[in-house]
């Protein structure tokens, strides 16, 4: 008989526990393999595609553009939207569901407020509204892009993007009305007037309406848009919160869920984009060159998908959107075209009445008025549903009763705030104007398609091979007269009719040019005024310091090449920063690390460089500076700080050395600029040195100044984040041509960047195969292939790749048939 000793049972069990690791481990890895092997991450071969109208033909060049070659364009789109979801499936899965507001579902309860104010918007429902008033043809073309679409994730089998299996979910089925709302999302990112009109709103509770201008100044100083004194209005009728103190307490850390509904809102400083285009009279081959560069949030992968479409009528290449069936921005054979945001005031809130006794009732022109109301009920991922009802006045969505920081600052016990916004018009058919725009022969024709555009409203920089450079705003904005009403800078009383829009101003009445006597047209986001039209379709314009730039360049060279725009779309000189180098350069600190850097301060010339050590103090003491001036405005700051940056307001307080700003109201001595200056100084030595060590020579402005491409959602998740995210070190700052806006009390590091051209495109008119474009990823959105980042390095030091209808050679090819061949 043999006795088993304990020590044998414990060596037994712990090879058993080994083997099975160890299979585990073997399985785990096999399994991998299986995975990485039945991906389609290279999308190549043969697919048969019975409800195809006839056979597609798609070619990828060494740009990794997908060539799509087809007999009409309604298989040209289904290629698209095959290709789209092939590459960018988890990208349009969770566009489909952030526009539906659907995103707990797989989610859970941390996307809940998200889904919640985008269902109040009532995006998806005011998508079908308009896809219904849509022309047949349209609808056709949209319905076989998201048939497209559609096949297009079936013929991905079971190995789906690994976003899929992390949130156990599967894609979902695309429907056309899911491009227009993507449409509308893009409209909302670029939009954003209302929640300025919420800040001046929020101010007005502490504030006189003169504080709030100097706070939140007009384009041009001391004269705003508005003469009415909006802050004395809003406390003659008690709009606001009675307890103000305990909602700031409360409101001091809005909870994350909430802070990421801001993001997507638009209303940034800074956001927007270059364009440029120069006639043959300052170019070196005698043709046109035009330029642009869209500033977007950096996203991985990038918002953009770069493709070349070709069937009968249709030939053009370029920046497409994963879920919009068009190319946005790009080039046909004869002409190309570039967008920036214009900007205008096309969101007004409303301030509306309740009957104290009727809730189901609100104030009118002419008496009390119903809501219209509607139920709504999110699906939560691990949770009970979410049931509740939208409110609509005549104005429009109810929102203070889903977005947090509205119904903070008002009563809401006799009070909501509505939003007017002209995206959700019936009458919008911006999709439709795109595909016209893709279809047409001729730079006429092609602006008979801008007439459709409706939202966002953009200015429209073209060139042709003839010579011609044009320039069109197009898109829908209210009328508005120059002091009349609040002319949309604060929120308004909606019971009051001098108070309602009185239609839209007319295509003919919208700024354009063709073929300018200075022989170059350039926009940035700047003031643009129409010359049969003196008001101006916003009061909060973005600082011209972009255009002021691109103007500068222009003029300093008498002939321009393809080189030049290079070096134009890299440039880093701060026209934001120069108003403020004086001061900087005169503070006076009392750190152990001044005298090292007295000298770097001294020769700053407010280039943003990657290498520069001035540029990192600067920015680390413009940002202490304006902490020091405006914290005072306790969480109407911290929670603002980040999406606007008070440069303005900075500026223009502290030319005014005794300005009642830069005094300290804590201490008893009265502080001027100059103190404060010091100070903040002081405070950004301190805050380099904690962080980047005590010799200067190692404080470099790329070391802080990282462009970040977040991936949606995984960004910040433990370990993964670092897999799915792109980071560079990136030049520039908020106003720079080359920009990279700062996230400042956004972000752990204050000094990294979210947003920056989020793709750069030249076009030689005396060439268009010359034409080159980047962006900040790659064309896949497959996490594990080297196209998810090829691009990243190249965008980062402002290189390039070609932007060819006819490539020199071909890398695979995809053919999509109707039968087996």
């Amino acid at each position: 008989m043999k006795i088993s000793t304990p020590g044998s049972g414990l060596k037994t069990l712990f090879k058993g526990i080994f083997w099975l690791g160890s299979a585990a481990l073997v399985l785990g890895i096999a399994a991998g393999i299986i995975y990485l092997i039945s991906a389609h991450t290279y999308p190549s071969g043969k697919r048969v595609i019975k409800s195809l109208g006839d056979s597609v033909a798609i070619t990828f060049d060494e740009s990794d553009i997908p060539h799509i070659q087809a007999k009409s364009s309604s298989d040209a789109l289904f290629a698209l939207g095959y290709l789209h979801a092939s590459e960018r499936s988890w990208q349009m899965e969770v566009n489909r569901r952030l526009a539906s507001g659907r995103l707990s579902e797989i989610l859970g309860k941390e996307t809940v407020s998200i889904d919640r104010f985008i269902r109040t918007l009532g995006i998806k429902h005011a998508a079908e509204k308009q896809f219904d008033r849509y022309p047949i043809a349209t609808k056709r073309l949209l319905q076989s892009y998201a048939d497209g679409v559609n096949a297009g994730n079936a013929h991905l089998g079971w190995a789906l993007p690994v976003e899929y299996f992390l949130t156990g979910s599967k894609p979902g089925h695309w429907s056309p009305t899911d491009s227009v709302a993507w449409m509308l999302m893009m409209a909302l990112d670029l939009g954003g007037n209302w929640q300025k009109e919420l800040q001046r709103l929020e101010l007005s509770q502490f504030l006189t309406t003169k504080q709030v201008w100097e706070v939140m100044p007009a384009y041009t100083p001391g004269e705003p848009v508005s003469n009415i004194d909006f802050a004395k209005l809003y406390r003659d009728i008690n709009v606001f919160n009675p307890n103000p103190l305990a909602r700031d307490q409360k409101s001091k850390k809005l909870p994350a869920t909430e802070l990421a509904v801001d993001e997507l809102l638009g209303g940034k400083d800074g956001i927007g984009s270059n364009n440029w285009a120069l006639n043959g009279k300052l170019t070196a081959s005698g043709k046109p060159l035009l330029a642009n560069d869209p500033h977007l949030g950096l996203s991985a992968p990038a918002i953009w998908y770069m493709a070349h479409l070709e069937a009968p009528g249709l030939n053009v290449i370029g920046a497409t959107l994963p879920g919009i069936p068009a190319v946005v921005l790009g080039r046909t054979d004869k002409f190309a075209w570039s967008f920036t945001n214009t900007g205008p005031d096309v969101q007004d809130l409303y301030i509306e009445q309740l009957d104290p006794k009727k809730p189901d009732v609100y104030r009118g022109p002419e008496g009390p008025l119903p809501f219209k109301v509607r139920q709504e009920i999110i699906d939560i991922k691990g949770e009970p549903p979410l049931r509740f009802l939208v409110k609509e006045t005549r104005h429009g969505p109810v929102i203070s009763e889903s977005y947090a920081r509205a119904k903070r600052a008002i009563d809401t016990d006799r009070f909501v705030l509505a939003l007017r916004w002209t995206a959700l018009d019936v009458e919008n058919q911006s999709v439709a104007g795109l595909l016209d725009m893709n279809h047409a022969k001729d730079l006429d024709s092609f602006k008979q398609a801008l007439r459709k555009n409706y939202a966002p409203m953009q200015n429209v920089v073209m060139a042709d091979v003839e010579g011609n450079i044009s320039f069109q705003t197009a898109g829908i904005a209210p009328k508005r007269t120059l002091h009349q009403g609040l002319y949309g800078v604060a929120p308004a009383l909606g019971w009051e009719k001098q108070y309602d829009w009185t239609g839209y101003v007319p295509f003919e009445q919208l700024p354009s040019s063709n073929n300018p006597d200075s022989n170059w047209i350039a926009t940035a986001n700047q003031k643009l005024v129409a010359s049969n039209d003196p008001n101006p379709l916003t009061g909060d314009w973005e600082l011209p310091t972009r255009y002021n730039r691109i103007v500068e360049l222009i003029k300093g060279k008498s002939s321009h090449d393809l080189a030049s725009m290079k070096s134009m779309q890299a440039d880093t000189v701060s026209l934001g920063a120069t108003p403020l180098l004086d001061l900087f350069k005169s503070a006076q600190s009392k750190h152990p690390l001044a005298q090292q850097t007295s000298e770097v301060i001294r020769n700053f010339d407010g280039d943003m460089k990657v290498d520069s050590t001035g540029a990192l103090i600067f920015n680390a003491w413009a940002d202490q500076l304006t902490r020091t001036l405006f914290s005072r405005l306790s969480y109407l700051f911290t929670e603002n700080y980040g999406p606007r940056e008070f440069r303005q307001a900075l500026t223009l307080q502290v030319q005014n050395p005794s300005s009642p700003w830069c005094n300290n109201h804590q201490t008893e001595q009265i502080e001027s600029c100059a103190d404060a200056s010091n100070a903040a100084l002081d405070k950004a030595l301190e805050q380099l040195s904690a962080q980047w060590g005590g010799n200067p020579k190692n404080w470099t402005w790329g070391s802080a100044h990282i462009a970040v491409s977040e991936h949606r959602p995984l960004s910040k998740a433990p370990l993964l984040g670092s897999l799915f995210n792109l980071t560079q070190p990136f030049p520039g700052d908020s106003f720079t041509i080359n920009v990279g806006r700062l996230e400042l009390l956004r972000a752990d590091n204050p000094f990294e960047t979210k947003q920056a051209a989020s793709l750069r495109a030249l076009y030689d008119l005396s060439d268009l195969e010359q034409s080159l474009f980047i962006y900040q990823t790659g064309q896949s959105g497959w996490v594990q292939s080297k196209l998810y980042r090829n691009m990243s390095a190249l965008w980062a030091q402002n290189e390039y790749l070609p932007l060819q209808m006819k490539p020199g050679k071909v890398n695979r090819q995809l053919d999509l048939n109707i039968k087996e061949k």
